[in-house]
């Protein structure tokens, strides 16, 4: 077996730390579904059914991240294992855009949110600890910037047109009916008058018969 280096033992041992992590999460979460859906059984069953399919879940969870991650730590030049490791990085603004996006509210608000979108080319050294050799890997990662959020009010909401006609229709009625009013009762008052007039006519001329 080949005796690993000082820097290959620290890579091997940050990937091991790596997959045991990303294993026991994994294994939690499948732990806890295991025990919601034995939920029917009995207490041996349920909790010893979750401890065993946890344990399976997070060791095969475990074993794939490790290979996965052992592999690409493999210098494909010399075939030394955990010997590849990034060892540079750079970065180049691609292209910025201004972005908006609306979302209506339930209340009738909007929440607008803006932000700037940049785009970076990245290119990623990865060199070999054991003979030296580098490769690079180059691809496009994005990114928010100066994220803003506000929220714009309801807009209020515009009286009916028919609702308008139908106010101004109710005080019309109202000012006719209040002029019919004054017009009867100044016909009724003018009557009344009248009458008294009448009467007072008819008596004087009775008088003046009489003492004829």
């Amino acid at each position: 077996m080949v005796e690993l280096s000082q820097d290959q033992l620290e890579k091997q041992a940050a990937i091991k730390k790596s997959a045991t992590i990303f294993g026991a999460i994994v294994g939690v979460i499948v732990g806890l579904l295991a025990l919601w859906i034995l939920s029917g059984q009995g207490s041996a069953i349920r909790y010893g059914g979750a401890v065993v399919v946890a344990l399976v879940a997070g060791f095969v969870v475990y074993r794939a991240s490790f290979k996965s991650q052992a592999k690409s730590a493999l210098c494909e030049k010399c075939g030394a294992a955990f010997s590849r490791s990034r060892s540079d990085r750079s970065e180049t603004l691609a292209s910025s855009e201004a972005k908006e996006e609306r979302e209506e509210q339930p209340d009738g608000s909007t929440k607008v949110t803006t932000w700037t979108e940049e785009v970076y080319d990245v290119v990623d050294t990865y060199t070999c600890a054991n003979c030296g050799d580098e490769t690079t890997n180059t691809y496009q990662t994005t990114r928010r910037k100066d994220e803003e959020t506000t929220v714009e009010p309801a807009p209020k909401p515009e009286p009916a047109k028919g609702d308008a006609k139908g106010d101004e229709g109710v005080v019309a009625d109202k000012g006719a009916k209040g002029g019919r009013r004054g017009s009867s009762r100044g016909s009724t008052k003018g009557g009344s008058k009248g009458g008294k007039g009448g009467k007072g006519d008819e008596g004087g001329k009775g008088g003046k018969g009489g003492q004829g």
